[in-house]
């Protein structure tokens, strides 16, 4: 098994790369709960944007679709063998945790391998982890051009020592408000308990 934890790509990024000076929480043991101030990345950085994609229901959304509700976003891919099923049972369990609050949130979760990951296999994959989750997919260019948005990288030809392909993808996970802007980014390894605070004191602000 192979363990990818890829850091944002300063590349990609829209913006001046020093905002990422400063350490990001959860990077160093303990796993501190990451905030907007010690991600080094403020609210309303440029990050996100547009898209134009397919949800597990064989659904066409953009980010319009979620207009009004909190953005929790997240890069993966169904055969991910570590960070993408731990991510996920997260996101999942930290929905339930939320109680009435949950629904204004919208769960995300868009893959980086729509070869493999169509609508039928997202839906098949995600009930694994309950209902609450949205899986996105869509042709190789809209992958692309959203992951260029939120400044994600991945890489295609990486294999294990098994001769197995693996995707390396960075492992964030991006909470954007209801106008669609950003407003934070944590590691995945927030716990359940940390992130269910955050969002809730973010929402009832």
């Amino acid at each position: 098994m192979i363990i990818s934890i890829v850091a944002i790509d300063p590349s990609l990024l829209k913006f001046g790369q020093e905002y990422l000076s400063a350490p990001l929480a959860g990077s160093e043991s303990g796993g501190q709960m990451a905030t907007t101030t010690n991600s080094g990345i403020p609210p309303g950085a440029p990050i996100g944007g547009p898209f134009q994609l397919t949800n597990q229901l064989g659904q066409q959304v953009s980010e319009a679709t979620y207009h009004g509700k909190y953005m929790l976003v997240f890069f993966g891919y169904s055969h991910c063998p570590d960070e993408c099923p731990l991510t996920l049972q997260k996101m999942a369990v930290v929905m339930n945790s939320l109680g009435p609050l949950a629904k204004r949130i919208a769960p995300i979760f868009v893959t980086v391998d729509p070869t493999h990951d169509t609508s039928p296999v997202l839906q098949k994959y995600l009930l694994k982890f309950g209902t609450s989750l949205i899986g996105l997919t869509g042709s190789n260019a809209q992958i692309a051009g959203v992951a260029h948005e939120y400044a994600v990288a991945f890489n295609t030809n990486d294999l294990e020592a098994s001769g197995a392909s693996v995707i390396s993808h960075s492992t964030y996970i991006y909470l954007m408000g209801p106008d669609g802007k950003f407003l934070n980014l944590f590691p995945f390894t927030i716990t359940v308990a940390q992130l269910t605070s955050l969002l809730k004191a973010q929402i009832n602000l």
